[in-house]
């Protein structure tokens, strides 16, 4: 069971796990969990949310998440039900978009948090 420390901000609402979500602004977050007899703190902190780079279409959006979640080329082509020509593709189409040459670069810009306000 899960005992978050803070309590849930107006429209809030609650995560998968029922805990409140984290707000931006919102500071780290500390909550307790009783796990096999031992009690576990956990630290969370919210992360900004995305902006994908201008002009990316919805299907090379889920592609940067496949990205962000460390899928390989050949793990998100078989996600999507895709080539891995086509997969290749997108992925290039992407980082034109982005201003970057790799997939690790695309990780970089999109996790970046220094221009966030």
């Amino acid at each position: 069971m899960v005992t978050p420390e803070s309590g849930t901000k107006k429209g809030g609402g609650l995560d998968e796990a029922g805990d409140p979500k984290p707000q931006p602004g919102d500071g780290p977050r500390v909550s307790k969990m009783r796990v096999g007899g031992e009690e576990i703190l956990v630290l969370s902190v919210p992360l900004p949310e995305l902006r994908y780079p201008e002009g990316t279409t919805p299907a090379e959006q889920q592609i940067i998440d496949a990205v962000l979640q460390g899928l390989t080329v050949h793990e998100i082509a078989e996600r999507r039900g895709a080539s891995l020509r086509t997969v290749t593709t997108q992925l290039g189409t992407i980082f034109r978009k982005a201003g970057v040459n790799s997939q690790a670069e695309l990780i970089a810009r999109m996790t970046d948090c220094s221009d966030v306000e």
